[in-house]
């Protein structure tokens, strides 16, 4: 075989290939890692009352257990991403699984409270490393016309192990008891990483810019391809060479407004998907409707969430991403104020919250995506993990908000009036960063 003298262009080939079944197998295997996540964190809510029971506790005295996962959860997303940017991202991945799943089997077995609150922050610290690596590693593989509205399917993974805990949780209490759940939730993640070892495949980009992996380069490329590839190759990044820790290279080279903006965009967001996730049944019941029916309405936002996301990531590719993401923000604020006003008229509610969540829940969905294409290989982890971590300060932040203005009696539609206000943030975010990010593109493009 006669190498190629030429340079080839790794990133150019990769954003101008057409999907294929290699791309499905990434994003089937990025998916798998995120379902067993999914579980797991829907999971314990499912066993809070048997864990109660169990452990003669009073009500509500898990909420520090709750508070360590989060926690865990929130260092797992900032320290683990920028060690991932270093290591890369498969090893990141196998790591994240392999350790929440021994976590999970040694929580069946605690033999305390205590022990049950280190074991849930332990989790958590996997479980929040695994988010950005897998959105990043799906990234660097994604034709760039289909590059959001193929990444947000990874996160769809996390959607269904979601859904599928609560039943296999009922399941499982009742045959057996809660330790079974974290038994059971430590499987997925045990089969997956070893079937990962052998399939997923590490970033072509990441290994471009470590260097000393053009055999394996080069078999990548020709599964993703069709072509004949060979280590003997010249393989080169169009993307500048980085140097430096991840963390501080987010605000160098004229990154940090973007940074800056991302951090805030996704805590307004998420400000308000919090609170929706929180308190929104209360707050419908407040109303008037009866409990179960406020519940059910309530849970409508997850499945807008995942229809509006789908549609939002395809109005990304199409169109400029952040300016779309305004839009939906927009509408988000304007859907949460209309729970408010619809009062206690079924319909209305039901409509309203349909379309809260379709752009709420869906644009940070589109979000997670789109946010692992702003920043380069060499701290697209980095960028990815810091802005969910960020992000994930608003679920600390937004039920106590929320908690202290229902113990203030305000009127449910006052609440949801204020619980919109950040959403509004996020629009002026979002657009900055349109902003930002196309004078910079333009400006790189101008320099070479």
């Amino acid at each position: 075989m006669t190498p190629t003298i030429n340079p080839i262009d790794v990133n150019r080939l990769i954003a101008d290939q057409k999907f294929g079944r290699y791309h499905a197998l990434i994003l089937l295997m990025c998916a798998a890692a995120m379902f067993a996540d999914g579980f797991d964190t829907q999971a314990m809510g499912y066993v809070a009352t048997g864990i109660t029971r169990s452990m003669g506790l009073k009500q509500g005295a898990l909420g520090p257990v709750f508070a360590a996962t989060n926690a865990g959860t929130l260092l797992g997303a900032l320290l683990l991403s920028p060690l991932a940017d270093k290591f890369g991202r498969k090893p990141a991945i196998l790591f994240c699984l392999a350790f929440f799943s021994v976590t999970n089997f040694a929580t069946a077995y605690a033999p305390s409270f205590t022990a049950l609150m280190v074991l849930r922050f332990l989790t958590g610290l996997g479980l929040g490393g695994l988010t950005p690596n897998a959105l990043a590693l799906a990234a660097e593989y994604m034709p760039e016309r289909y590059r959001v509205s193929r990444v947000i399917l990874v996160w769809y993974g996390f959607s269904i192990g979601s859904t599928v805990a609560g039943p296999i949780a009922a399941y499982l209490l009742h045959a057996y008891d809660w330790r079974a759940v974290f038994i059971f939730g430590s499987v997925p993640p045990a089969i997956f990483a070893v079937i990962l070892i052998w399939v997923l495949p590490e970033s072509v980009l990441f290994l471009l810019r470590r260097g000393g992996a053009n055999a394996t380069i080069a078999k990548n490329l020709n599964r993703l391809t069709g072509r004949n590839f060979s280590e003997s190759d010249n393989f080169v990044g169009s993307e500048k060479r980085e140097l430096g820790f991840p963390v501080t290279l987010l605000f160098k080279d004229g990154r940090a407004p973007l940074t800056a903006l991302l951090w805030v965009m996704f805590f307004t967001n998420l400000m308000a998907l919090y609170f929706m996730n929180a308190w929104l049944p209360t707050i419908l019941a407040n109303t008037g409707l009866d409990e179960s029916t406020a519940i059910l309405i309530s849970t409508i936002t997850h499945i807008g969430g995942i229809i509006g996301g789908q549609l939002i990531a395809f109005a990304c590719d199409r169109w400029n991403g952040y300016r779309t993401l305004a839009g939906a923000y927009a509408l988000s604020a304007l859907f949460i104020a209309g729970i408010g006003a619809s009062g206690s008229t079924t319909a209305l509610t039901t409509f309203a919250t349909f379309f809260a969540g379709f752009f709420t829940f869906g644009a940070q969905n589109a979000a997670n995506a789109l946010s692992a294409t702003l920043y380069p290989t060499a701290l697209r982890s980095s960028g990815t993990g810091w802005a969910v971590g960020v992000g994930r300060i608003a679920g600390i932040v937004s039920p106590a908000v929320g908690g202290m203005l229902l113990s203030l009696h305000w009127p449910s539609n006052d609440i949801l009036y204020i619980a919109a206000f950040p959403a509004m943030i996020a629009v002026m975010a979002a657009l900055s960063i349109g902003k930002v990010a196309g004078a910079k593109n333009a400006s790189a493009k101008a320099n070479t």
